[in-house]
């Protein structure tokens, strides 16, 4: 009998913003550069990247995310990440940026 079950996934979410009026020179490097490197990274298996929408509130701390889906645990993933000594921009606001990790609860819910 074979073993088809997948190893566990968890969830890393990072929301981050460039710094001030820097936007432009902010998104290739996130979205070509580090998200990339990020994803050579053993565990990290995808990556879904979102933006705030130009309606959403002024309120919004933050103007973009990223969904990494990370074999095992994402909290480890978290902190392979800060230790993997990746390229940094100084595009980025690294004051604001916010990674939380994410465990599934339950059985998936299928249509």
């Amino acid at each position: 009998m074979t073993d088809n079950t997948l190893p566990p996934r968890e969830m890393l979410l990072a929301l981050v913003n460039p710094v001030e009026d820097r936007d432009e020179a902010f998104r290739p490097w996130y979205w070509e550069t580090h998200i990339p490197e990020v994803l050579g990274l053993p565990g990290f298996v995808a990556a879904q990247r979102y933006r705030a929408a130009t309606d959403a509130p002024a309120s919004v701390s933050h103007q973009y995310a990223t969904i990494y889906e990370v074999e095992g645990s994402a909290a480890s993933a978290r902190d392979m990440l800060f230790g993997a000594g990746l390229g940094m921009s100084p595009d980025l606001d690294l004051g604001t940026m916010v990674f939380v990790p994410f465990v599934a609860e339950g059985n998936p819910v299928l249509p």
